[in-house]
C-alpha cells in the first residue's frame, strides 16, 4: 500500500471520528438545552388515558409530577383496567370520586396517604378500605359529612406520601390523615427521574438516540433493584444521590418527622396504619409513632384474632399476589372506623 493511500485512509478515519465527536457533543448540548427537569415540569402534561376496556401496566397511566419529592402521579381524568379491575382517576389525579376543593362546613375531611395497598391493587374501588370507611362513616347516627380521599399510588414510599399531602391539599381544611405503612415504604419508588449524565464517557448519546430513545427522553425510568432482584433498592450505595434522604429507616423517620411538623402547624389528627398481617409493625415505625406522638393502628393482632375464629380466611388475593383481598380491606375499614370515631370524639 502506497504512502499516499495510507495517508488518505488515516485522514478519512480521523475526519470521521472527529465528525462523530462533534455530532456527539452537539447532540449532548441540544439535549441539555431542551431537557425538561423537575423545576420546568408542569402538571397535566399527559392527556387523560381513556381506554376503559384495556388492561394497562403501571407505567402507562402515570406522569412526571411537578413536585420533585412526589416524582410521579396518576394521569388525571383517566379510565382503564388494572390488575383485572376498572380504574377511574379523578380530575385531582386520585383513584376516587371527585371532591370539591373546599370541604363542607359541617364536614370532616380525611386524607389517605399510601401506595398499592391503599390504592386498591386488584380490587374494585368499592372494596377499597377507604371507600368502605367513608360509606360506613356517612351511614352513622351523627350529622357530620365525612370525606375520605384516597391518594394512594402504587410504588409510593413514605416520603412521597407526605409530599403529596403537603403539596396537593389546603391543610387547614384537613381534619385527619391516615398514612399506610407497608414493608417497602423505605425503598425507592417504582419509578424515578434521572437527569442524563452529560459528561459521561460510558454511553454515547448518538447510540441512545437511535437505539435507546426511551432511556434518553423518558422523564421516568425503572428504579434499580436490590441484589436479589426482588425489590427496589434502599442501600445508600446504590440509591441515586437525589433520593438518598427519601429511603431507608432514616428516610422514613425524616418523612414522619415532617408529617408531625405539618400536624403541629395545622392541627389535624394522624393515624399510622400498619398493614402487615403476618408480623407486628417494625421497630422504627413504633419509634416514629412514640417519638412524634402519632397514633398507631396495627392490623396484625386484628387479623390474628380473626384468623383464630375463621381458620379458612385468607388475607392475600392469591399465592402470587400478597396484596389484601376484599375481605382484608373490609377488616381494615372496620378497624379504621372504630379508631377514627374514637379520635374525633376526643376533640
Amino acid at each position: 500500500m502506497s504512502r499516499q493511500l495510507i495517508f488518505k485512509t488515516i485522514s478519512i478515519l480521523l475526519g470521521t471520528v472527529l465528525a462523530l465527536l462533534l455530532v456527539e457533543v452537539g447532540y449532548r448540548v441540544v439535549h441539555y438545552i431542551n431537557y425538561v427537569d423537575f423545576k420546568k415540569a408542569v402538571p397535566g402534561q399527559q392527556p387523560p388515558v381513556v381506554r376503559p376496556q384495556e388492561e394497562l401496566d403501571l407505567g402507562e397511566f402515570i406522569q412526571l409530577s411537578q413536585y420533585q419529592r412526589i416524582i410521579y402521579e396518576l394521569v388525571p381524568s383517566s379510565r382503564f383496567r388494572f390488575k383485572g379491575k376498572p380504574v377511574q382517576v379523578s380530575a385531582q389525579g386520585f383513584r376516587d370520586r371527585e371532591y370539591p376543593i373546599a370541604k363542607q362546613k359541617q364536614g370532616k375531611r380525611i386524607i389517605g396517604l399510601g401506595d398499592s395497598v391503599m390504592f386498591g391493587w386488584g380490587v374494585d374501588e368499592a372494596d377499597c378500605y377507604l371507600t368502605q370507611l367513608e360509606d360506613s362513616l356517612n351511614t352513622g347516627q351523627d350529622s357530620v359529612h365525612y370525606e375520605v380521599i384516597n391518594t394512594g399510588v402504587p410504588g409510593y414510599n413514605t416520603a412521597m406520601e407526605v409530599a403529596t399531602l403537603e403539596h396537593r391539599f389546603k391543610l387547614d381544611e384537613v381534619d385527619m390523615v391516615i398514612i399506610n405503612y407497608i414493608g417497602n415504604d423505605c425503598d425507592l419508588p417504582n419509578f424515578i427521574h434521572k437527569k442524563p449524565k452529560y459528561w459521561t464517557l460510558k454511553k454515547s448519546f448518538i447510540l441512545m438516540r437511535f437505539f435507546q430513545n426511551d432511556e434518553l427522553n423518558a422523564p421516568l425510568e425503572t428504579a434499580p433493584m436490590n441484589h436479589l432482584g426482588s425489590g427496589y433498592v434502599n442501600q445508600q450505595d446504590l440509591v441515586p444521590a437525589e433520593y438518598s434522604d427519601m429511603v431507608g429507616e432514616a428516610g422514613y423517620l425524616k418523612a414522619m418527622h415532617r408529617l408531625k411538623e405539618l400536624q403541629a402547624e395545622h392541627g389535624f389528627e394522624v393515624v399510622t396504619l400498619a398493614t402487615n398481617p403476618n408480623a407486628p409493625t417494625m421497630d422504627y415505625v413504633q419509634l416514629a409513632c412514640d417519638s412524634f406522638e402519632l397514633d398507631l393502628l396495627d392490623v396484625y393482632p386484628i387479623w390474628k384474632d380473626y384468623k383464630a375464629t375463621n381458620p379458612d380466611a385468607v388475607w392475600e388475593q392469591s399465592k402470587e399476589d400478597t396484596h389484601p383481598s376484599p375481605l382484608a380491606h373490609r377488616l381494615i375499614a372496620e378497624a379504621l372506623r372504630e379508631r377514627v370515631l374514637e379520635m374525633f370524639e376526643k376533640e
